[in-house]
């Protein structure tokens, strides 16, 4: 029941396809959708704005089916990605799905990847931005889930402004895991090699969330260039925001419950998983390695120096640069291109500031792929086009996103962005042989921190 396009199932079939040396676009549309989105990509931009978020409700989920979801059938769900994949694997990785970040230093570990959180989307959603009435629409299936499942939390998560082209017709559920379920414990036991590596992303940031119940919490707004206390208290551009989108407030904290801080929805860990597993490990046999950053876009520069090192140890010399962005991104067409991947949490203003510290440390001369997201909203946060040419001006780069054109909402370009980053890969990338180990990633990881730090 996990939605097909949320974070987790993206990043285990990017993965799972990597190991078969193979490559996965991300999406998966059937024929009559991708007519439609052809369709789209042919037309002004406003057809796309106005249209992909009218027919988003009929991908969510009846809600008294998703009261039936279990623990074991979201973990096993995921694990099917990998079940055509012969023999044992060298070592795993377990956590938060930092998109191409966790997608990529799976494939260099040469493993699967487990996730921690999952997704489910639900019909019905906020038409004019009203917090309650978002709540109300899963509150009693959140509940549900967490007493029948008690290894989960849930996080009913409401941002009407980076997702806002989808809360108007859907609400978006997370369940996350705080106990290493029993599926995780067999299939590690069953594919992992002896005294293999298991590897824990180990996310740090942090939100404002409220608690609503034993197990469940509401989280307003998510990452991007946007305080957290805008989306619970509002402010100036978000009501020139709400005012511009129709939207009845500018401020989604619900009443009656107190405002904490905990891990972010959608890239903190929560306690409780990291411990079962550093146990299991020690039981078990296998080397154990607990990566964290406060910062979830260290694990993009981690990523990105992981395959620098990897690739230097293969006595390959990088053939490119591919700048991805949320869901657009493939762990197969980077490894086998010699790519050194830069993965954008999103295409808000953090980002791009993001991105201009990992610009120098791209090697001189190589081409490089951008990749904008379409997300069909112009959100205050939001980078206009010509921030990202300036950006990138002195570099060869070459589009593999959006259109300038129809940017943020180019319907075609979900289906083309892999498109020119494949045709180069074939062209001229070399499929490399070996892996790093989890105490490799370890020592790049205190590296990082180091330099941070410092």
């Amino acid at each position: 029941m996990e939605s097909r396009e949320s974070s987790s199932p993206l990043v285990t079939r990017s993965v799972a396809a990597a190991l078969r040396n193979s490559s996965s676009s991300g999406y998966s549309f059937g024929w009559f959708e991708r007519l439609g989105l052809r369709l789209l990509g042919s037309l002004p931009a406003g057809a796309a704005e106005r249209v992909i978020p009218m027919v988003q409700e009929r991908s969510g989920l009846e809600p008294r089916l998703a009261a039936e979801v279990t623990t074991d059938g979201l973990t096993r769900n995921r694990l099917l990605d990998y079940q055509d994949l012969p023999g044992k694997f060298p070592g795993a990785v377990i956590g938060v799905a930092q998109g191409g970040a966790t997608a990529h230093l799976a494939r260099l570990i040469g493993g699967p990847f487990l996730p921690q959180a999952f997704v489910l989307t639900l019909k019905g959603g906020a038409e004019n931005g009203d917090a309650q009435t978002y709540f109300n629409l899963s509150r009693d299936v959140a509940v549900k889930i967490t007493d029948r499942n008690p290894e989960l939390i849930s996080i009913q998560h409401f941002d009407p402004v980076h997702d806002g082209w989808l809360t108007r017709r859907v609400n978006h559920l997370r369940l996350k895991l705080t106990r290493l379920p029993e599926s995780y414990y067999a299939f590690i036991r069953e594919r992992v090699e002896p005294g293999g590596d298991i590897v824990y992303l180990n996310g740090g940031a942090t939100w404002l969330r409220q608690r609503v119940g034993t197990r469940n919490y509401y989280q307003a707004g998510g990452w991007g260039d946007i305080a957290a206390e805008e989306f619970y208290f509002g402010s100036a551009s978000l009501l020139e925001y709400a005012n511009r989108e129709g939207l009845s407030s500018a401020a989604w904290k619900l009443a009656g419950y107190e405002i904490e801080s905990g891990p972010e929805s959608e890239w903190g860990s929560e306690p409780g998983l990291l411990e079962d597993l550093e146990t299991f490990c020690k039981c078990e046999g296998y080397h154990f390695s607990p990566i964290r950053f406060d910062d979830p876009n260290q694990f993009s520069r981690l990523a990105f120096q992981a395959y620098r090192e990897f690739l230097t140890n293969q006595g390959i010399v990088p053939g490119g640069v591919v700048i991805e962005m949320f869901s657009q991104f493939d762990a197969g067409l980077v490894h086998a291109g010699n790519l050194l991947p830069i993965w954008l949490i999103f295409n808000t203003k953090d980002s791009l500031r993001y991105l201009k510290t990992m610009l120098p440390e791209i090697p001189g001369g190589l081409p490089v792929f951008f990749s904008a997201l379409s997300t069909f909203s112009k959100t205050p946060d939001l980078v206009p086009w010509a921030d990202w040419e300036s950006a990138l001006r002195g570099y060869a780069w070459i589009n593999a996103g959006a259109r300038p054109t129809h940017y943020p909402a180019d319907a075609a370009a979900l289906l083309d962005w892999w498109k020119p980053i494949q045709a180069w890969s074939q062209a001229h990338g070399r499929m490399p042989a070996g892996r790093l180990t989890g105490a490799e990633l370890e020592v790049l990881a205190a590296r990082i921190r180091g330099q941070a730090a410092g």
